[in-house]
C-alpha cells in the first residue's frame, strides 16, 4: 500500500465518495474548474439548496496561503460554499476559515490511501456501484461539515444616528450636537474637508468607496467597520473581529440624539456575504458587507435592542459603554427574527426577509 497520495488521486476519492466525505446531495458539475482568472478548483458541486460547492483537496497541512486561495474561491464563484479539505489543519487556521465563512473537513489520509486502492482496480462504472455499496470507516472524516460549523458569529453595530437614515451626511443641527458628543465626529470636525464640506452635500455622491464617515452610509450600503484603538499604547490599531463571520447576522443599532441607551433601536438587519480587507498605511482591518437584497431596512416601527440584547457580567445594567459591536449569539438573534414573523407590527416582505435570514442560524 502507498504511504502517501497525488492531490490528483485524493481528487479521484472524493468524486467517487463525495456522498459519504462531504455530505449527501451533492451532484457533481466539474473537476479541474477553471475560473475567470485562470484558477482551477478540484471538485465543483452543487448542494441540496441549489449552491455552488467548491472542494479544494491538499495532500499536506493547510497553510495561510490556502486561506487566501479559499477566498478568492468565494469571491469569484456566485451563490458559492468554499470548503478546504486537508489530512492536517491548525486550529488559527480553522479559526480564520470560520471568520470568513470557508467551511473545512480533515481526513484520515491512511484510510483515503486504502480508498484510492479500491477505486484503481475498478472501472467508473463500477466504483459508481461501489461508493453506494461500502461502509466507510466513521473515522475517515474526523468532524462532518454539519459539526464544525460552530454557533455564534452575528455581529451588532453602535451607529451614530444621522437624520438621513444612515444614507447621506447629518443635517447642520445634528452634526454640531455629534461633533460634540461623538468622539470620531470630534476628530473629523477639524478636518478641512468634514462630512459638512459641500462635496458631501448631495447624498448620491455618497458610496462605499467616497464617504467621511461610515455612520452615513451605513444603511445606504450596508457595511460598517469594528473601530481603532485610540490611546498612547496602541493609537490608531485596528480592533480585531475574528468572531464576526461571513453567512452570520449582522444587527444595525443606532438612537437619536439625547435619548437614553435603553431607547437603542434597530434600523437594520442583513446577512454578513463578505469582509474586504483594508490597508490604510500600516494599519490592517477589514469592512463588513451586508446582502441588501436580502436585508431587512425597518423604516417606521424599529425593534428595540435592549429587548434582545443584554450583558453577559451585568444583565441589568443597560449600558453599551466602548467600543463599536457587540458579539450575538444565535439565540438573541434567533429572538429577534422570530418576533418579526410572529407578530402583526411588520409587514409580509419583512417577515419573508426574517424567515430567510432565520435559516443561516
Amino acid at each position: 500500500m502507498k504511504t502517501n497520495l497525488s492531490e490528483k488521486e485524493i481528487e479521484d476519492v472524493f468524486e467517487v465518495f463525495h456522498e459519504q466525505l462531504i455530505e449527501t446531495g451533492l451532484e457533481l458539475i466539474s473537476r479541474q474548474h477553471i475560473l475567470e482568472n485562470r484558477l482551477r478548483i478540484d471538485l465543483l458541486f452543487k448542494d441540496k439548496k441549489g449552491k455552488n460547492v467548491a472542494i479544494e483537496l491538499k495532500r499536506n497541512a493547510i497553510t495561510r496561503e490556502d486561506v487566501g486561495q479559499a477566498i478568492q474561491y468565494a469571491g469569484l464563484i456566485k451563490n458559492s460554499r468554499v470548503i478546504l479539505a486537508a489530512p492536517i489543519i491548525a486550529t488559527s487556521i480553522k479559526n480564520a476559515f470560520e471568520h470568513y465563512g470557508i467551511e473545512y473537513l480533515e481526513f484520515d489520509l491512511k484510510q483515503v490511501i486504502k480508498l484510492n486502492d479500491q477505486i484503481k482496480i475498478n472501472s467508473k462504472d463500477q466504483n459508481l456501484i461501489l461508493a453506494k455499496k461500502i461502509h466507510l470507516p466513521q473515522n475517515i472524516i474526523k468532524e462532518p461539515l454539519s459539526k464544525n460549523k460552530k454557533k455564534g458569529g452575528n455581529i451588532a453595530f453602535k451607529i451614530t444616528y444621522t437624520d438621513s437614515n444612515w444614507s447621506g451626511v447629518c443635517s447642520p443641527n445634528v452634526a454640531a450636537y455629534n461633533f460634540i458628543e461623538r468622539q470620531w465626529c470630534g476628530i473629523q470636525s477639524s478636518f478641512e474637508i468634514n462630512c459638512q464640506h459641500e462635496s458631501f452635500s448631495n447624498p448620491s455622491v455618497l458610496n462605499k468607496t467616497n464617504f467621511p464617515c461610515y455612520d452615513c452610509i451605513a444603511q445606504k450600503e450596508l457595511m460598517f467597520y469594528p473601530g481603532h484603538f485610540h490611546g498612547e499604547n496602541n493609537d490608531n490599531e485596528p480592533i480585531p473581529c475574528l468572531q464576526a463571520k461571513v453567512g452570520k447576522i449582522a444587527v444595525f443599532t443606532s438612537r437619536e440624539p439625547g435619548e437614553p441607551e435603553n431607547e437603542r433601536f434597530i434600523f437594520a438587519i442583513g446577512l454578513m456575504n463578505y469582509f474586504e480587507p483594508i490597508t490604510n498605511g500600516e494599519a490592517h482591518y477589514e469592512n463588513f458587507h451586508c446582502d441588501k437584497k436580502s436585508a431587512i431596512i425597518f423604516r417606521n416601527t424599529r425593534p428595540k435592542y435592549w429587548k434582545y440584547y443584554s450583558n453577559a457580567n451585568n444583565p441589568e445594567r443597560v449600558a453599551w459603554n466602548t467600543g463599536l459591536f457587540r458579539y450575538l449569539d444565535d439565540n438573541t438573534v434567533r429572538s429577534l427574527l422570530m418576533d418579526i414573523i410572529e407578530t402583526n407590527r411588520y409587514p409580509g416582505k419583512y417577515k419573508k426577509k426574517a424567515e430567510y435570514l432565520l435559516s443561516h442560524l
